[in-house]
């Protein structure tokens, strides 16, 4: 079928789709989650830990992957899920950490026992951008959710 409306994470290097219409949402930054027992978080720590990726956001998790690299290091991924509605719940239960937008992690906490630490290395923030296409039928549709959508971001 139709995609209508899509979430996405853009690099900067990123290819534009000129059939696409895309809206910037929200700038934000990755922290990383944590069970709650965890007191802090350094480099050093956070390499000797084994982490949770979430596999549909792969290619931008790669930005982590990629700033480590030039850094000399790596880390250790033991985990791979592709929900993202269950990830949490296994850090909270687990010695994995992993990293994920602040946004997210935000709203996550009052639901799971989990601790949100700052990332202990720079990475660029990154835009949340709304994907559309513009050939879409349903536009009366993805122009309201793009409109509830950012209604949200302002309140995040």
């Amino acid at each position: 079928g139709e995609m209508d409306l899509a979430l996405g994470f853009s690099a900067p290097e990123e290819i534009r789709h000129p059939e696409l219409d895309e809206i910037a949402w929200l700038e934000d930054d990755y922290v990383v989650i944590s069970n709650a027992q965890r007191a802090q978080l350094t480099l050093e720590d956070y390499l000797a830990a084994r982490h949770l990726v979430v596999t549909p956001w792969n290619e931008k998790q790669g930005v982590l992957d990629t700033q480590l690299e030039q850094m000399g290091y790596t880390r250790q991924i033991a985990l791979k899920t592709p929900s993202m509605l269950g990830a949490p719940f296994i850090v909270a239960e687990s010695d994995l950490l992993m990293a994920l937008p602040r946004f997210a992690a935000k709203k996550l906490l009052p639901a799971t026992d989990i601790r949100i630490f700052e990332l202990p290395f720079n990475v660029p923030s990154f835009e949340v951008k709304i994907y559309s296409h513009q050939r879409s039928g349903k536009r009366g549709a993805t122009d309201w959710l793009k409109t509830v959508l950012q209604a949200l971001a302002r309140n995040l």
